[in-house]
């Protein structure tokens, strides 16, 4: 196993939501809740999850754009949460974004050319020329043409536009990726294209994702490790192949029979749960799954379990598991 490369502890984000007006009282939203994750060198850690469930938040906690209610985050050692100024401006060079919506991500008013080549001003890299040289190679790189530099987002397809975002993102040469949702607004055809061009990126320039998903099928296709994440904890960890044919956590599986089957001979038993996903304003006491549940017992409505190895490198949060 390479060495830590991201190491998050006690990690928390809350956030203050205003009461109504009628009952004029204030709620605490807990989208991240205590997580403790470690990220490797040159692996793809998947992280996945229903919508609500703090995923994309503690993308954001990792770039610096939320500060946390608690807990810290090491890169490479160093606490990111005391960085202020260049030191916070160089972290910021090693950890990038490759955002959900392809669209909206991009400058409308900005040529690609312009967009992939905005990092290197603002970190005041090369000349003009130098700059538009390293342009030129980049979209090269993700499978744009020179011709290409000068027009706009709107003239681009859904797949060519993230192929933009991507270059972008690896401009700085970053040694850290968090990739959120990159595929999902594409179609399916074209997110396999972006899934394989995100793979030969990691291998030619070493690098390191969190790639942020709610669909198990494509974190199957890109992850070494596997985190499952549910109102704001992560209640399962392990390595893909173990994750896949031997989960541990009852939530976890329940998200995989729910991934379609590409093969109509074979029947799978699909876990379905009752209730609604609780409300992170106000999560059950305990074990934060046991309402929807189908293997609580007595205690899960009373001790909240805490995350244990359960050997080979499989870490889950259940009373159930033996």
């Amino acid at each position: 196993m390479n060495a830590v490369l991201l190491d998050i502890r006690k990690l928390k984000k809350y956030f203050t939501v205003e009461g109504g007006f009628i009952s004029g009282r204030r709620g605490i939203v807990r989208a991240v809740d205590g997580v403790d994750l470690q990220i490797y060198r040159g692996e793809t850690l998947g992280l996945v999850g229903e919508s609500g469930c703090g995923k994309t938040t503690l993308g954001r906690l990792i770039m610096r754009l939320e500060e946390p209610t608690a807990g810290e985050i090491f890169f490479a050692g160093e606490n990111v949460f005391e960085y202020s100024g260049e030191r916070l401006k160089g972290y910021r060079r090693k950890v990038q974004l490759i955002f959900q919506d392809p669209y909206s991500s991009l400058n409308p008013r900005r040529s690609a050319g312009s967009i992939i080549g905005e990092p290197f001003i603002v970190h005041k890299l090369g000349n003009r020329k130098e700059r538009e040289a390293e342009v030129v190679r980049l979209m090269g790189v993700v499978g744009l043409s020179r011709e290409q530099m000068g027009r706009y987002p709107h003239e681009f397809s859904g797949g060519q536009r993230q192929r933009i975002g991507v270059a972008r993102a690896i401009a700085l040469r970053p040694e850290l990726v968090v990739a959120d949702e990159p595929v999902s607004a594409l179609d399916v055809s074209i997110q396999a294209q972006i899934l394989n061009l995100l793979k030969d990126l990691q291998k030619d320039f070493n690098l390191t994702y969190l790639f942020i998903s709610h669909d198990l099928s494509v974190v199957e296709h890109v992850s070494d490790r596997i985190a499952v994440m549910y109102l704001g904890k992560i209640v399962e960890l392990a390595e893909k192949k173990a994750l896949y044919q031997s989960p541990l956590h009852p939530y976890t599986k329940v998200l995989l029979s729910a991934v379609p089957v590409p093969d109509p001979e074979r029947k799978k038993r699909r876990i379905v749960l009752n209730g609604d996903v609780p409300s992170p304003i106000d999560p059950p006491a305990g074990c934060s799954f046991h309402p929807r549940c189908p293997e609580r017992m007595d205690i899960c409505d009373k001790i909240e379990p805490e995350l244990i190895d359960k050997g080979a490198k499989h870490q889950v949060a259940c009373h159930a598991v033996g």
